[in-house]
């Protein structure tokens, strides 16, 4: 993608479509408005972490990387910008919890490999963009650089966005192997299949953080 010469304009519609369709492509659920519940997949032996969503957020002050801290559970902030010629992009903030801390990784744009997995690295275009990525594996988790070359690249952020705005049935019309079987329920309230004690998790999660 060339440079912008201009800022996009949030749009708060297309933010909550991404986390949605977020939702679908990976192993979880929403559970409330903000936070995503990783759903039971995988091996028992893994960790599945938490993550708090938040459409429309930069994720930029200090109070919310305090209380990322304090909770131990990583958010991500999910904002599309809208372009005069129509374009539209995913820019996402991950406030990473580790170590009792928060780390700010700001410009980070959606990407997905060959087998539809999906990543977040850096916008390569913005200034403030660093050199770390993520995948979102039962939790966000720090990878090194997984794409081998610049249209590779390129493939990737195509596809990811195609899939994060699909709307209707086509959202789910490329769901990756580990296949997501929430539903949504209202505007990004999704059936909680693990029962109360997720429901009870997710609210505590909600009320720390506000």
């Amino acid at each position: 993608m060339t440079k912008k010469q201009v800022k996009g304009t949030a749009s708060y519609e297309g933010a909550l479509l991404m986390c949605q369709n977020l939702a679908e492509l990976t192993a979880y659920e929403v559970a409330g408005d903000q936070v995503l519940i990783p759903d039971a997949v995988g091996s028992p032996s893994d960790t599945p972490q938490s993550l708090i969503l938040m459409p429309g957020v930069r994720l930029a002050s200090t109070e919310m990387a305090r209380g990322v801290a304090m909770l131990g559970t990583s958010a991500l902030g999910v904002r599309c910008l809208c372009y005069p010629d129509g374009e539209r992009i995913g820019d996402f903030t991950v406030l990473f919890a580790e170590y009792g801390g928060a780390e700010r990784f700001a410009a980070m744009r959606a990407w997905v490999d060959q087998d539809r997995r999906l990543y977040l690295i850096p916008d390569e275009d913005v200034e403030e963009a660093g050199e770390t990525s993520f995948k979102f594996d039962c939790g966000l988790r720090k990878v090194d650089q997984p794409w081998p070359d610049e249209a590779d690249r390129q493939r990737g952020l195509s596809a990811a966005m195609a899939l994060l705005l699909a709307e209707g049935p086509d959202s789910r019309a490329c769901r990756p192997r580990n296949e997501v079987k929430a539903r949504r329920v209202g505007r990004v309230t999704y059936e909680n299949r693990r029962g109360r004690a997720s429901s009870a998790r997710a609210a505590s999660l909600e009320g720390k953080f506000q």
